[in-house]
C-alpha cells in the first residue's frame, strides 16, 4: 500500500472514530432526555411531587341527565391535580388516612323468586345481557346478593320447606329445596356465580333472610301477617334448627351462604309473610337458640340483627349488644331505607359500637312512586339520584355494603302475590321480550364499579354547601323538590334535591387508588374544589349528575 493510501486510511479511521463519538454523545443525550421525560411522567401519573406542585392526571366518569350518551361515560379531558390553592366556593376535602374499622364488602341486589321467574322467561340473548350487565367484566361488578329463606312477597305463593305440623325435629324438611329450584332462583344464583368467577375471579357473598317461619310455628297459624309474639311456645329450638338445615341444603346445590339475618322487618306486620319481634324477643331468640346452633353447625357464617328501617336501628343495636347472650353471636346490624336517611343514627352506632358491622340490606321504589311521564322504558331519573344519596350517606356512616331489592321484575313490577309491586334497576316486558335498564343502574355503577371490595373509607368533608335538615317519615307521599327547599316539610325516603347540595364519599382501594363519588341533585351546576392532602383540582358537576374521580395518592 502506498503512503497516500496510508494517509487515506488514517483519515477514514479518524472520521469513523469522530462519527462514533458523536453518535455515542447523541445517544447519551437522548437517553437522558428520555429518562427525564419518564421521571416527569411517572411523577405525574403516580402522585405528583411531594408538595403537590406537579400536575397529576385523574380519571373521571360521569352520568348526567343531559343525554343517553352520557351514562357512566369516561370523560376525555378530566381536570388535573396541582398544588392546593385558595377557593371561595364549595370544597370537598378528602382525608389522607382511613380510620375505618371494616372495609367494603361490595354492592348487589336480591335474587328473589320474582327475579328468577322473569329471568326464566327471557330469551337466551336477554339472559346473557342481564348477567353481563350485573356481573360481567364490563358490568356493575356486583359482589353481594340477598336471598329469602322460605317465600316472601315477591313469590307467587306462600311456601316453606318444612310443612308438616308439629315436626319439631324437622324430619320432613325438604332438602331438595324444590320451591327454590322450580322458581329458578338457585339456577339464577349459580349463573351469576359462574359469570363472576369466569370474568372477574370474584365470588358472591349471599345474605339470607327469613320473612316468615312455616305457618304451623306461628301464633296466627299463617305465613302472611303475624301475631305478637310471632312464635308459638315450644317451637323456638325447631325454628333455630331450620336455619342451618336450609344453609346446608343450599350448599349442596352449590350455593354457599355468607351471612344471615334473624328476621326481615321484625317491626312490620305486613300483609305478606312476616314475623313480629321486638328487640328483646329477637335478642333472646338469637342468644338462646339461633346463635348456639349456628356456632356449632356453621361457625363461618356471619349473623346480622334487625334488618329493618334506620329510624330504630340504634335502639335495636343497643338492645342486642347489651344482651349478655345475643352479643356473643351478633356480627353486625342490617337496615332498610324506608324511614328516610337517618344517617346520624348510623353514625352513633359507628361511634358507640365501632366493631359492629353495618350493612344496608334493602332499598327499592314502590311502583306508586312513579311520577307522571315515567315509562317502563325510561324509568324515573330521580330514582337513581335517591339511590346515590342513600348510598353516600350509608357509606360515610360506615356501611360495609349496599344491597338493592329485586334484580329483575316484569312490566307490572312483579310477580308479587299481594300486589306489593315495585320498580327495579332492570325490568322486562315479557310480551315483547325487551329488557329495560332504569337510571338506578348507572348511579349504582359509580359506586360498585370503582369502590372495590377491600376498599377503606376516607372521610370526605364538604364545606360551603347546603344539606337537608328536615323531617322524614314513611307516611310522606312524594313532594317535589321545590316543596322541600325550606328544609322543614315532610320528606319521603329516597328523595334528593338541590337542598342536599354537593354530596361526596371517598375510599382508598386495595390497589392504592382513591375513588371519590360526587352527587348533585340540584337544578344548577356546581363548581367546586376537590382537595386531597397538598393537592387540589378545580372542577364542576352538572345538574342532576353523579361523578366518580379515580386518582393516585402522593408518595
Amino acid at each position: 500500500m502506498s503512503s497516500d493510501d496510508d494517509d487515506t486510511q488514517g483519515w477514514i479511521g479518524n472520521r469513523r472514530r469522530m462519527i462514533g463519538a458523536i453518535l455515542v454523545g447523541v445517544a447519551a443525550v437522548a437517553l437522558l432526555v428520555c429518562l427525564f421525560v419518564f421521571l416527569g411522567m411517572s411523577s405525574g401519573t403516580k402522585s405528583g411531587s411531594g408538595d403537590g406542585s406537579a400536575k397529576a392526571p385523574v380519571q373521571l366518569w360521569e352520568t348526567s341527565q343531559s343525554g343517553l350518551d352520557n351514562r357512566l361515560k369516561a370523560q376525555a379531558q378530566p381536570p388535573e391535580f396541582e398544588a392546593d390553592f385558595a377557593y371561595g366556593g364549595p370544597v370537598v376535602d378528602i382525608a389522607t388516612k382511613s380510620v375505618a374499622v371494616h372495609p367494603i364488602d361490595g354492592f348487589g341486589g336480591a335474587f328473589t323468586d320474582a327475579s328468577a321467574l322473569v329471568f326464566k322467561k327471557l330469551s337466551a340473548e336477554a339472559k346473557q345481557q342481564m348477567l353481563d350487565l350485573y356481573f360481567g367484566k364490563d358490568g356493575l361488578g356486583f359482589t353481594m346478593g340477598r336471598v329469602h329463606i322460605n317465600s316472601c312477597d315477591f313469590s307467587t305463593h306462600n311456601y316453606a320447606f318444612a310443612e308438616v305440623d308439629g315436626d319439631l325435629e324437622l324430619k320432613h324438611f325438604d332438602d331438595s329445596l324444590a320451591e327454590a329450584v322450580n322458581s329458578g332462583m338457585i339456577d339464577l344464583i349459580k349463573a351469576a356465580q359462574e359469570k363472576m368467577v369466569k370474568n372477574e375471579g370474584r365470588h358472591l357473598k349471599l345474605l339470607a333472610t327469613p320473612w316468615s317461619p312455616p305457618a304451623w310455628m306461628k301464633t296466627n297459624g299463617q305465613m302472611d301477617h303475624s301475631g305478637q309474639p310471632c312464635l308459638k311456645d315450644g317451637v323456638h329450638q325447631a325454628w333455630a334448627k331450620y336455619f342451618p338445615k336450609w344453609i346446608s341444603a343450599m350448599k349442596s346445590h352449590g350455593v354457599p351462604i355468607w351471612a344471615i339475618t334473624v328476621q326481615n322487618e321484625p317491626e312490620n306486620n305486613a300483609t305478606w309473610e312476616g314475623c313480629l319481634m321486638n328487640a328483646t324477643e329477637e335478642s333472646d331468640f338469637l342468644g338462646n337458640y339461633l346463635g348456639p346452633i349456628m356456632k356449632a353447625k356453621h361457625p363461618d357464617i356471619s349473623i346480622f340483627v334487625y334488618d329493618h328501617n334506620k329510624d330504630h336501628v340504634y335502639n335495636w343495636t343497643e338492645a342486642v349488644y347489651s344482651h349478655p347472650e345475643a352479643s356473643k353471636y351478633a356480627d353486625g346490624v342490617a337496615y332498610h331505607w324506608y324511614s328516610g336517611d337517618n344517617f346520624k343514627d348510623l353514625q352513633r352506632i359507628k361511634e358507640d359500637y365501632p366493631k359492629v358491622k353495618l350493612l344496608a340490606s334493602e332499598a327499592t321504589w314502590e311502583r306508586w312512586r312513579w311520577r307522571e311521564g315515567t315509562s317502563l322504558a325510561s324509568g324515573d331519573w330521580s330514582f337513581g339520584e335517591g339511590y346515590a344519596h342513600d348510598i353516600i350517606g350509608d357509606l360515610n356512616a360506615g356501611s360495609i355494603g349496599w344491597i338493592d331489592w329485586n334484580l329483575l321484575l316484569d312490566e307490572n313490577g312483579g310477580p308479587n302475590h299481594v300486589d306489593n309491586v315495585c320498580d327495579s334497576v332492570m325490568m322486562a316486558n315479557l310480551t315483547t321480550g325487551e329488557l329495560f335498564i332504569h337510571p338506578q343502574y348507572y348511579f349504582l355503577g359509580h359506586f360498585s364499579k370503582f369502590i372495590l371490595p377491600g376498599s377503606k373509607l376516607l372521610e370526605s368533608t364538604v364545606t360551603k354547601s347546603s344539606t337537608y335538615n328536615g323531617v322524614y317519615t314513611y307516611a310522606c307521599k312524594w313532594h317535589k323538590p321545590k316543596m322541600e327547599d325550606d328544609g322543614v316539610h315532610c320528606r319521603a325516603y329516597g328523595v334528593c334535591s338541590g337542598i342536599d347540595g354537593l354530596q361526596a364519599t371517598s375510599f382508598e382501594r386495595p390497589d392504592g387508588l382513591i375513588a371519590s363519588v360526587l352527587l348533585n341533585c340540584g337544578e344548577a351546576a356546581i363548581e367546586f374544589k376537590l382537595k386531597f392532602g397538598g393537592r387540589a383540582l378545580r372542577t364542576s358537576i352538572p345538574p342532576h349528575s353523579i361523578q366518580t374521580y379515580l386518582f393516585s395518592r402522593p408518595e
